[in-house]
Order: C-alpha cells, then structure tokens, then sequence
C-alpha cells in the first residue's frame, strides 16, 4: 500500500470532529509565527540618533558646536519632531511592527508591568518614556479586550509604549507613541498578522495581533469612543 492508497482509505473511513475554537486559534496562531520567522523582511537600518544629528547641525552651523546644552536642546527637539513623521510615513513600519510582536510572543516579554489595572500600568511608564500614554481597561474588558500589561519596545531606535490585551485565546499588542494630526482607523495585512492604525491628534495607535482584522477595527472603534469621553 503507497502513500496514495492510505489517504484514501483515511478520507473514506477515519472519523471527522470538528476543532473547537481554542485548537483552532492556537493553530492560527503557530501557523502566522511560523509564517512571519520564515518570510521576516530585511533588517532596516537604525534611524541616527541624536548625537548623529548634533554631529552633523555641528558641521553645518559652527556656531552650534560651543552652545552645549543648547545645542542639546535642539537636537532632542529636532529628534522628536523628526523621528515621529518618519515611524507614521514609513512604508516598513507596519512590517517592523509584526516582527517585534512576533519577537514578543516567542521570547518576550510581552509586557514588563502585568496587570489589568490601568492605575497600575500608565504610571509604569513614568520615567521610561518622554510622553504619557493613553491606557484603558473597563471600556475595552466590556468589548472582551482584556489588558494583560505594558512594556516599552524600541521601534526604529524610539522607546515606544505598547499595551497587551487579548481577545481569548488572541493575543493583541497596541503601540502608541505622540502624533500631530488624526487620522480614521486603516486596516492593513502583513504575513498572516492584521493591523490597524488610528490617531486621535494626539496620539498615535498601531495594532498588532493574528485575530480576525474585523476584531481588531472593534477594538480601535471602542478605544476612539471611550478616549473621546
């Protein structure tokens, strides 16, 4: 009997039980790692920091070069009003998303802070980053989104916030850094992974998870009501 002979005979006589829902978002889930290590695009340069971009205002404008913590002061300025355009405008940004998502789910960590309590996870970033992140829990744990913790990721050379729900069995990372303007939810697809991007013209949310992308755009529809009261 050849291999041909046995998968007819298991097709015409083995039994079927359909998977329940757990199996099959665990399988979904394996499938979109294993889908993301193998297909992982090309690392992308890291944006200069800093001190690159004092180094060369220095070459440009002497005058700069003796004005120490000025000249400090500028470059931290030109730094965030830099930086932040390029993580919006960048057309790898949603695949270097999904790769630090998937980096969390197989080594972690997938958040630093664990806990449910919004009370407990915004101060958490005190310190830790230059801006203060939106975080909810109640409005989104109504819509089945439970908020697992937070960690700090860097994106680009950025530490960027990033909140951890789940959605059963799905796990859903939501970075968020400060934006200028607002912009309506988008849904984009990468390598199995869905995502969807909105800002409120304040700040800026990415969403990243292997759930259906229609859960993911309930997500960003629950967030914008409750942040908006």
């Amino acid at each position: 009997m050849n291999d041909d002979d046995l998968t007819r005979l298991l097709q015409q006589h083995a039994s079927r039980h359909p998977a329940d829902e757990r199996l099959r978002a665990a399988v979904r889930t394996q499938m979109a790692l294993q889908a993301a290590a193998q297909e992982a695009p090309p690392t992308v340069p890291a944006r200069s920091g800093w001190r690159e971009r004092l180094a060369r205002l220095t070459r440009i404008h002497p005058a700069l070069a003796g004005a120490g913590g000025l000249a400090l002061g500028v470059a931290l300025t030109l730094s965030a009003v830099l930086v932040a355009p390029r993580l919006a405008t960048d057309g790898m940004l949603p695949d270097d998303l999904v790769a630090a998502h998937v980096r969390a789910l197989q080594i972690g960590p997938l958040y630093e802070v664990a806990s449910s309590d919004r009370h407990q996870v915004k101060p958490w970033f005190q310190g830790r980053l230059d801006y203060a992140p939106t975080v909810l829990d109640a409005p989104l744990r109504e819509q089945g989104f439970a908020l697992l913790g937070g960690r700090v990721q860097a994106v680009r050379g950025r530490p960027t916030a990033v909140l951890a729900y789940q959605l059963r069995l799905h796990k859903i990372d939501l970075y968020a850094w400060p934006a200028e303007r607002g912009s309506a939810p988008e849904k984009l697809q990468r390598r199995g992974f869905n995502l969807v991007h909105w800002s409120d013209g304040t700040m800026q949310y990415w969403a990243v998870s292997d759930v259906d992308g229609a859960e993911l755009e309930r997500l960003a529809s629950a967030w914008r009501t409750a942040a908006a009261h």
